[in-house]
């Protein structure tokens, strides 16, 4: 940030632990939070300047889901705000799995495992805080919290093990008005609790008003769908959220319902926003 550069104050009544200058504000606006009107934009940095996370070192998203905003981080932006807190005193987690012993106590955990372990249980976290005598404990069930995901079926430990985790920092230290992306993929789980057919249903009305080549050869497809698959290669999660920038933009474009919107009708500033936008949802999972 530039020192000649004038500070935008969003709120005085409240430590910030970063600042913004009018010119990063602009940047925000047009990039990170492109999505956001005046007032969830003030929210967003409000979020950020509180907690201290930098959308620009992507640490802090806004994400529109069903027209809802939300500010998301990840389980390291959590943990970002417990390293600054002067009474964190550490995390402690782990994956349980079948065979395991595994006992909870008042101050922690008894866990205890081989090399014959079977399938995921779940995950517990820890979080210790010095002002506290017992530690925050939060135990994830597998079965509950397991998104039908590509990187959750590759991925499942890592992914239970981040459930536990940001949950139990987020509760620790009374984290408010951030969610993280596994954290949507549990909401998203309890708005899927709905017939199979019906989801379909859904799902072939979007696909029939925006088109996505995702089955098409690669030498029938522009150069920016070409892009696009490669980032969201065969993940349902990272489809639907194309799906719904491409229904947003329809929306913004002013494109009418009986036309199909497309990833080739995007302006230049809308494809390089929803490349911006995939990648990090990518890179989060």
């Amino acid at each position: 940030m530039s020192a000649n550069s004038k500070v935008v104050d969003i709120n005085k009544n409240r430590e910030e632990l970063i600042t913004f200058t009018e010119e990063e504000v602009e940047t925000i606006k047009r990039t990170v939070a492109s999505d956001a009107n005046t007032d969830e934009l003030k929210m967003f940095l409000h979020v950020a300047k509180s907690y201290g996370l930098d959308p620009f070192n992507k640490e802090i998203f806004f994400w529109k889901v069903k027209g809802k905003p939300t500010i998301m981080t990840s389980r390291d932006g959590y943990l970002k705000i417990a390293d600054r807190h002067p009474q964190y005193d550490g995390l402690v987690s782990d994956v349980v799995r079948k065979n395991d012993s595994f006992k909870r106590k008042s101050d922690g955990i008894e866990h205890e495992y081989g090399t014959e372990r079977g399938d995921i249980v779940g995950a517990y976290a820890l979080v210790y805080r010095k002002d506290r005598s017992y530690p925050v404990y939060v135990f994830a069930p597998f079965e509950e919290y397991r998104a039908d995901t590509k990187v959750w079926y590759k991925y499942p430990s890592a992914m239970i093990l981040k459930v536990a985790e940001s949950m139990a920092l987020k509760r620790s230290f009374s984290v408010s008005g951030l969610v993280s992306r596994e954290e949507m993929d549990v909401q998203q789980l309890e708005e899927d609790k709905e017939s199979p057919t019906k989801r379909f249903k859904k799902q072939k009305e979007k696909e029939d008003y925006i088109d996505v080549k995702d089955n098409a050869q690669d030498d029938s497809l522009s150069q920016r769908e070409k892009e696009i698959k490669r980032i969201v290669g065969k993940s349902p999660k990272l489809k639907n959220d194309l799906l719904n920038y491409l229904e947003h933009a329809k929306k913004e474009n002013d494109i009418g319902e009986e036309e199909k919107m497309s990833i080739n009708k995007l302006d230049d500033q809308q494809f390089t926003q929803l490349k911006s936008i995939l990648q990090t949802f990518k890179r989060l999972a």
